[in-house]
């Protein structure tokens, strides 16, 4: 998850909040991955590669997907993007291997768009098929995914996914620079040459900007079961589904806040934008 292409039009640092958690990202790579032994180097969430666009389906991510469920990891995937491979394909490469492993549960950290790459297409395009990627997740899996990006490629994705969960990516520097449109981030994967026990050789490692309830808060939500109808008194025929016929809908009830990092003032971008 390091191919650089594009150059950084950003020069916002941020850095971590007082809590973080850590955790790691896997694919092939990495081999056969003892899921329990990274838990008990104090890694608390893990993301597992699906594929490289439809040319390179993982071969690891079906032990990797349960896998690090069982050892009682939070867990994610990731799709490397290819805009220049079909996007339908691409999706429905994601969720054919996600289903054959288990599926999307409550729990798991919603898909990942790995937008790392431009794969030579204009800015415009690249944006409007990674929109398309993102649209079809929504639509087939019913959850806002996360976006992995670094600031390398800020000139090619402008502020368009600035409203989406940011997992960025940025080594050797003690505060990610933000790519464009972002002033914090929740994930930040700081190195591509961590070593974890349970892993064999290096290993991507990540923080994440908060504490354990953060991080469950952006994971897939039970399902809400169906209140039963009930007749409200003197209001025959009216259910409590309608009440607010009768006394009027509440506010809703604020969602918890993401990530906690601390702006800091503008400075000049890396020199290397890969870093």
């Amino acid at each position: 998850m390091n191919e650089c292409l594009g150059t950084t039009s950003s020069a916002l640092k941020t850095c971590a909040g007082p809590t973080t958690l850590r955790g790691i990202d896997v694919s092939y790579y990495q081999g056969n991955v003892d899921w329990a032994k990274v838990k008990a180097a104090g890694q608390t969430f893990a993301f597992v590669r699906v594929s490289d666009g439809i040319d390179y389906p993982d071969s690891k991510f079906a032990q990797n997907w349960p896998g690090t469920k069982q050892a009682g990891l939070v867990r994610g995937l990731y799709q490397f993007f290819r805009p220049g491979k079909d996007v339908t394909a691409q999706v429905n490469l994601l969720v054919s291997k996600l289903d054959a492993a288990g599926g999307l549960q409550p729990g798991d950290l919603p898909p990942v768009l790995d937008l790392e790459s431009a794969g030579g297409l204009p800015a415009a395009t690249v944006v409007a098929r990674a929109k398309a990627w993102i649209a079809q997740i929504e639509d087939k899996l019913g959850v806002k995914p996360i976006v992995y990006t670094a600031a390398f490629m800020s000139n090619i994705i402008g502020n368009h996914f600035a409203d989406y969960v940011l997992w960025v990516a940025n080594y050797q520097t003690t505060c990610p620079t933000m790519p464009s449109g972002w002033t914090d981030w929740q994930f930040w994967q700081d190195s591509d040459k961590g070593k974890v026990d349970g892993v064999t050789g290096a290993v991507d490692t990540n923080f994440f900007n908060g504490g354990l309830l953060k991080l469950k808060a952006l994971t897939v939500k039970e399902p809400k079961a169906p209140a039963p109808p009930s007749v409200i008194d003197g209001a025959e025929g009216i259910l409590a589904e309608d009440t607010s016929l009768l006394i009027g809908e509440e506010g809703e009830e604020q969602g918890a806040t993401i990530g906690s990092g601390t702006p800091k003032e503008p400075q000049a971008a890396p020199s290397d934008p890969c870093r």
